[in-house]
């Protein structure tokens, strides 16, 4: 009975620590070459504007445009070229500003509807949900690298990352990097969704991402213990890595 109770008090514990966690969403969209211009303008005069209000506001935590960085591989082979990235302190927040999100204040805030802006031919929608599991950032980066995978055990993944942020942490300064996280997936989990874990690394200039890419910078701090447990719980490496650039963002 003891045994039972203790269970119960365990897993109490541990599913109320979830609840508090952060959380975001990753939407990720396709805008045509000929509108990307105006996609931006409108984002930066309007959408950041909106966004912002609700950071102040205390309904979001963060807000952000990603751009996926052109002249990497066929662009065909990318689904988006753009992502937004929406951040919440838990579940509750995020969920209550699905109900109410900060584009519907548009007219409130600007005078007028939205539907009057040009439109921007926007394609291939796709939303994801994450609870974020650790996490650092030291100053404001300029790019962004986001890494989906399946791994074999999602905790040994969490506990490994942990230490791994703690060593790209100390020596972010001497490698550019401006941010660090590991997250897991709330949403969507199905055979269409086969990655369970998510990270993403966030650097000052494209220098330092590519040579987080080729296995240096800041890679190159991780011990090689670290680094074969790391591949062996993720055996067909990672899923999707596109490298962005940051547009706009909250403050």
């Amino acid at each position: 009975m003891k045994k039972i109770l203790l269970l119960f008090t365990i897993l109490f514990i541990y599913t109320n620590s979830l609840s508090a966690q952060r959380t975001f969403v990753l939407h990720g969209v396709h805008v045509p070459n000929k509108n990307q211009e105006n996609f931006e303008s409108q984002e930066i005069e309007y959408n950041s504007k909106l966004a912002q209000d609700y950071v102040d506001s205390g309904k979001m935590r963060g807000w952000a445009l990603l751009k996926r960085v052109s002249g990497i591989g066929d662009a065909e082979d990318y689904k988006f070229n753009y992502f937004w990235v929406h951040a919440f302190d838990d579940i509750d927040q995020m969920v209550a500003h699905k109900e109410d999100p900060f584009w519907g204040k548009f007219e409130d805030k600007f005078g007028f509807k939205s539907s009057k802006l040009k439109g921007n031919g926007i394609s291939k929608s796709g939303i994801y949900h994450f609870m974020t599991q650790n996490e650092f950032n030291t100053g404001q980066g300029k790019y962004i690298i986001l890494n989906d995978g399946k791994v074999n055990d999602i905790q040994a993944a969490i506990e490994l990352g942990i230490e791994t942020g703690k060593i790209f942490k100390k020596n972010s300064k001497k490698t550019g990097m401006t941010g660090w996280g590991v997250a897991t997936v709330i949403a969507p989990q199905d055979k269409h969704n086969d990655s369970n874990i998510f990270y993403w690394d966030i650097y000052d200039s494209m220098e330092g991402v590519m040579k987080h890419m080729a296995n240096q910078g800041a890679v190159l701090d991780i011990p090689n213990n670290m680094s074969e447990k790391f591949l062996s719980n993720l055996p067909n490496g990672f899923n999707h890595r596109n490298i962005a650039e940051f547009i706009i963002g909250t403050k």
